[in-house]
């Protein structure tokens, strides 16, 4: 095989003495072992951040770009894109046998060999590929450090061929290889990088999450309340009369994701309040049970509005959105009187019910056995079909997305039909997750507006509500689905 004649000039040419400092340099850059204890702790702060991450941060350059990733998934990228281009170097080793600089006959004059090496295969470089890898899946997660980690597999590389262990086309080559493969896999897990996962999506009921987004500013105003069970909280109230809708967001949400759909409903001439959560929003219960313990702060926020701010609740509306729903079920089942009407947005029977049908039966297994066991048995027993209640004027509707695959139109019709609701579908919408611009306002503000209407006395029929806001005849859901 030919290979180009500047591989054997001036790079080798570099002769000095074993006391050179720039020598032990080199040798300490090349020697894997000495990236140990700093690779060692990278991982294990990879870890430690995939307690809480990733979320959607407004900080600075820095704090977006690490809040954002979810360090478990680049590290995972890292080990394979590392791997992969260790085996490709080893293959292509053993199929070119092409010898070392410093065992070369031709040119071992030349060379000034100064470092130990294990093997005498030279293309191409596997320690410039696997640093190649590393530094390309950190630079793509975390563009801040890309300097540093390109700098390092610069070294690396040049370490080699200084040496006297590779040849430059070896190194070259060895980048390319690692470079190619980090952007591979990175490929290949990037909508994974901006979930959870399993585990960090249980550590919601171990570890207190940290709140992304700062609380409703103007025109919202905050309002001190206590949950049922003596926690002290902050609410956030928007004022425009004496007809109230108290809104609940889901497990995935937070107090000011749900602000902007609370801003709809204050257009349409209501008042609205949003219920902090418990393992949300600073609330002083750092972990989230899932939904049967935030009935006690919605419990507390009704309290505090009905006695110190004199709303009905024969004139309140309970909206909440997916774990808000089944909570607001529950509320109105153990209220003891009549709220005026319930709005239900993407409401599920069952909390493992719904994770089956969005992770497969294997994956819902798993995250059972994730989640402590308190919570476990709490959602077990968290179902949306107990709290069917023959002796309230309550109106309830039902909203749920074609496209929503934790609750899917089916439950929507079935709950309608047991709780005697109004069903709402909106066309090709996702389970309500309102802080991921994956909705449509002319379509909620339409869905919104029939749910009013319903529950201020107007009997109507199933219907959907498309991306335009335009009502439709029920049936045509049967050829959506």
């Amino acid at each position: 095989m030919l290979w180009p004649s500047w591989d054997t000039s001036l790079f080798f040419q570099i002769n000095g003495i074993e006391s050179n400092p720039l020598t032990y340099i080199m040798r300490t850059i090349t020697n894997v072992d000495n990236w140990i204890p700093l690779l060692i702790g990278f991982i294990l702060l990879l870890l430690w951040w995939g307690r809480t991450k990733p979320y959607v941060s407004s900080g600075s350059r820095w704090k977006r770009a690490f809040a954002s990733k979810n360090p478990r998934i680049v590290l995972l990228c890292m080990i394979l894109a590392t791997s992969a281009s260790d085996q490709v170097c080893y293959h292509l080793k053993r199929n070119t046998a092409r010898s070392r600089p410093c065992f070369e006959e031709n040119i071992s004059g030349e060379v000034n060999y100064r470092g130990d090496v294990h093997g005498n295969r030279s293309f191409p470089s596997a320690h410039s590929a696997n640093s190649a890898a590393l530094a390309t899946t950190i630079a793509l997660a975390y563009p801040p450090l890309a300097p540093f980690a390109i700098s390092v597999s610069l070294l690396v590389g040049f370490s080699r061929i200084y040496l006297g262990v590779h040849y430059p086309i070896d190194v070259l080559t060895g980048w390319s290889i690692g470079a190619l493969l980090g952007i591979l896999f990175w490929l290949i897990f990037r909508r994974m990088l901006s979930r959870p996962g399993l585990i960090g999506y249980t550590n919601r009921f171990r570890i207190r999450q940290p709140v992304p987004h700062p609380f409703p500013g103007s025109p919202w105003k905050p309002v001190d309340i206590s949950s049922l069970d003596g926690c002290h909280m902050t609410g956030y109230f928007l004022d425009s009369g004496k007809d109230l809708i108290i809104m609940v967001h889901g497990l995935h949400g937070n107090i000011t994701s749900i602000a902007e759909p609370g801003m709809i409903f204050n257009r349409m001439g209501y008042s609205v309040f949003l219920v902090p959560l418990r393992g949300h929003d600073g609330h002083p219960v750092p972990v989230t049970s899932g939904g049967p313990a935030e009935v006690y702060d919605l419990a507390g926020a009704i309290s505090h509005l009905r006695g110190e701010m004199g709303f009905s609740t024969s004139r309140t509306i309970l909206y909440g959105s997916s774990m808000g729903s089944i909570t607001a079920l529950k509320m109105s089942f153990i209220l003891g009187e009549s709220v005026a009407g319930i709005i239900c947005h993407g409401a599920y029977r069952n909390f493992f019910t719904a994770a089956q049908r969005k992770l497969g039966s294997l994956r819902k297994k798993i995250l059972k056995q994730l989640i402590p066991a308190g919570a476990r048995r709490g959602l077990e027993i968290f179902q949306s079909d107990d709290y069917v209640n023959d002796y309230t004027s309550t109106r309830y509707v039902f909203i749920n997305g074609t496209c929503d695959r934790i609750s899917p139109p089916s439950v929507g019709v079935q709950l309608a039909s047991e709780y005697g609701g109004l069903f709402i579908a909106l066309n090709e919408a996702r389970h309500p997750v309102w802080n991921a611009d994956r909705w449509s306002q002319p379509q909620i503000e339409a869905a919104f507006r029939l749910s009013l209407e319903y529950i201020r006395g107007r009997q109507t029929t199933p219907v959907v509500v498309d991306e335009s806001g335009f009502i439709h005849d029920f049936p045509i859901i049967l050829e959506i689905n």
